[in-house]
C-alpha cells in the first residue's frame, strides 16, 4: 500500500520512517508488520541465528534497508550479511540469506516477488515462514519449495523450525 505521492530517492534516504518502509519506483511502501506471532517468530529466528554468527561467519540484521537496485530498497524481516558488508549503513552487498516472516495480510505471491528482487542482486536463498500455520518455504533463483522434514537450509546453516516456532 502506498503512503504518499512519488518522492525522490534522496528524500527517501534522508527520511526516518517508523517502521521503516520499502522504496519502489519512487513510492514509499508500507510493510505489513503483522501481529504478536510475527514479532515473536522474527525475534526467535534472530536469537537462534545470532548465537551462530561466529561459527558461520555472518552478521544477523533485522529490518535494515537493503538496496536491491540503484533506485529500489527493500527491508527484509531478517538478513544475514557476510563480514565484508558489516560496515555498510545501508546494505548493498548481497546478503547470504533473506528471511521473510508472513503477516496475516501478506500474500505468498507478493513475498515471492520480493524474493525475486533479492535474487536479482545476488542473494542465493530466501526463507519464507508463516508463523500461524508453521509452514515454511525455501526460495532460490531456481524456484520455491515447501520445507519438508522441519529444517530450513541455506548453505551450511540448518535451522530446525521447532526451535523457533511457538
Amino acid at each position: 500500500m502506498a503512503v504518499a505521492a512519488k518522492i525522490s530517492l534522496e528524500e527517501y534516504l534522508n527520511t526516518c520512517y517508523r517502521p521503516d518502509c520499502d522504496y519502489v519506483d519512487g513510492e514509499v511502501l508500507e510493510r505489513n508488520l503483522g501481529e504478536q506471532s510475527h514479532g515473536r517468530l522474527q525475534l526467535n529466528i534472530g536469537v537462534w541465528l545470532k548465537s551462530r554468527e561466529r561459527q558461520f561467519r555472518f552478521r544477523v540484521l533485522p529490518e535494515v534497508r537493503l538496496q536491491v537496485r540503484n533506485d529500489r530498497f527493500r527491508v527484509p524481516d531478517i538478513m544475514l550479511i557476510p563480514p565484508e558488508a558489516a560496515g555498510e549503513a545501508i546494505v548493498r552487498t548481497p546478503p547470504l540469506l533473506c528471511i521473510e516472516v508472513l503477516s496475516p495480510c501478506d500474500a505468498l505471491a507478493c513475498i515471492h516477488r520480493r524474493a525475486q528482487e533479492y535474487f536479482a542482486m545476488g542473494v542465493p536463498v530466501c526463507w519464507i515462514i508463516d508463523p500461524l500455520s508453521g509452514q515454511a518455504w525455501t526460495a532460490t533463483p531456481a524456484g520455491i519449495e515447501e520445507t519438508t522434514g522441519g529444517v530450513l537450509r541455506a548453505g551450511d546453516i540448518e535451522m530446525p523450525l521447532n526451535e523457533v516456532l511457538e
